[in-house]
């Protein structure tokens, strides 16, 4: 018999040489132990379940990352067994210790496959899919990253202006969450920013405040991603109220085009059509090829990507998921 449980720093080694064997060969959770303790450890805790025999064979994993440090919610990460005749259904003992231990408050889980959406349904979560966005540099003429049969995006972006709403970048000392962040699911708390944001091991974040009359109201979080001689800008996180986006979507424009970006785009769940519409965003058809907005860069595939998710909530119109929720927005 197995024995399921939490790990710990004891168990990071063989964690990652189980990810090498068994998920996938030289994969950077393998390799990279600062990656991994930054996107793990918790203390003398590492963020895993883990099934293990009483010869220190580990069967199954499934990871998680925490959202905030109190009451969290959790994304899962990593979910693999292998196989073992005492535990034919391994995979879902390690889900349902994870859920019943009441260590965490609910779970969620971008990206993942296709095959397990079944299981998902059948344990009772909601499973949907990340919806995408983009606001194309109507200066470029040439693309290299973004695909464009024919111009879909409105050439004249009408911006609507407000007075009161401004718009700055936001250093970790200005950094301020007295704001209403609508209880949205899962919720994420200054900690989980500043680690994410601004103590990145390898990636370069940009935090913004959205301002109401000098009060902040939303923060949004981008990234700069380069293929080759091109690159563009992604919304890797929005904390707020979405309708502040629609005045100051003309600042979001403004960095598009002084820095030569081919465009803008937001992979998110729970945020409406029509308010994104307003900020002169185009929804992305992504069963379509007449307009490629890629989502991998490493490697590059040009190709419209879908990303699944599942949350362990029946309060669907409080789910709110970003592209750099869970392990998304992770090297390669």
């Amino acid at each position: 018999m197995l024995d399921i449980r939490f790990s710990t720093l004891l168990d990071m080694n063989n964690i990652m040489n189980f990810i090498d064997n068994h998920w996938k060969k030289n994969h950077i959770l393998s390799k990279d132990k600062n990656l991994f303790l930054y996107e793990y450890q918790d203390e003398n805790i590492i963020n895993f379940v883990i099934a293990i025999d009483d010869k220190n064979n580990i069967y199954g994993i499934l990871g998680f990352i925490k959202s905030s440090n109190i009451n969290s919610d959790i994304w899962l990460a990593m979910w693999k067994a292998v196989r073992h005749d005492n535990h034919p259904m391994l995979g879902v003992e390690l889900l349902e210790y994870l859920r019943s231990s009441n260590k965490y408050n609910r779970l969620t889980c971008p990206g993942i496959n296709i095959k397990v959406i079944p299981i998902y349904n059948y344990l009772g979560f909601y499973t949907d899919y990340l919806h995408q966005y983009v606001m194309i540099n109507t200066n470029l003429k040439n693309f290299n990253i973004l695909k464009i049969k024919d111009t879909k995006c409105p050439i004249k972006l009408d911006f609507i202006k407000n007075k009161k709403y401004s718009f700055k970048k936001i250093e970790i000392n200005q950094l301020n969450f007295d704001f209403n962040d609508g209880d949205c699911i899962p919720h994420k708390d200054k900690a989980y920013f500043i680690k994410k944001y601004y103590n990145h091991p390898v990636y370069t974040y940009t935090v913004f405040g959205i301002y109401n009359e000098e009060v902040t109201t939303s923060l949004i979080v981008t990234r700069e991603v380069v293929v080759g001689d091109s690159k563009i800008l992604r919304i890797m996180d929005y904390l707020g109220n979405e309708n502040d986006v629609i005045y100051i979507s003309k600042y979001l424009y403004e960095i598009v085009v002084d820095n030569d970006y081919e465009y803008i785009d937001f992979m998110c769940y729970g945020f409406d059509d029509t308010i994104l519409e307003k900020a002169c965003f185009t929804k992305v058809n992504l069963e379509s090829n007449d307009l490629i907005v890629p989502n991998y860069f490493s490697p590059f595939i040009q190709e419209n990507i879908k990303i699944n998710f599942m949350a362990d909530t029946k309060k669907i119109d409080k789910i709110r998921i970003c592209k750099a929720d869970g392990d998304q927005d992770r090297p390669n």
